[in-house]
């Protein structure tokens, strides 16, 4: 009778072990599907460096916000030296 309480107790631990990895498993999975769903992302923007967070319409954001004339890249030209 002994034996059979103690298998009984090892089959109940090792049913526990198998729904708390499970648990365990669908929870990070489910963490990682939500971190590639960027529509659901209501989260804190940290913002370290130059970062542009463009918060306009989808329809305006393929408009040019910096004209060609603008910027870190125009034409150079050399000037004469005399």
């Amino acid at each position: 009778m002994i034996f059979l309480k103690f298998i009984f107790f090892l089959f109940m631990a090792l049913f526990v072990g198998v729904i708390l990895i499970g648990f365990a498993f669908f929870k990070m999975l489910r963490r990682s599907t939500q971190r590639f769903q960027p529509e659901q992302r209501d989260e804190e923007v940290h913002v370290n460096g130059n970062t542009i967070i463009d918060n306009r319409p989808k329809e305006q954001r393929r408009k040019q916000v910096i004209g060609d004339d603008e910027g870190e890249y125009v034409d150079f030209t050399a000037a004469d030296e005399d």
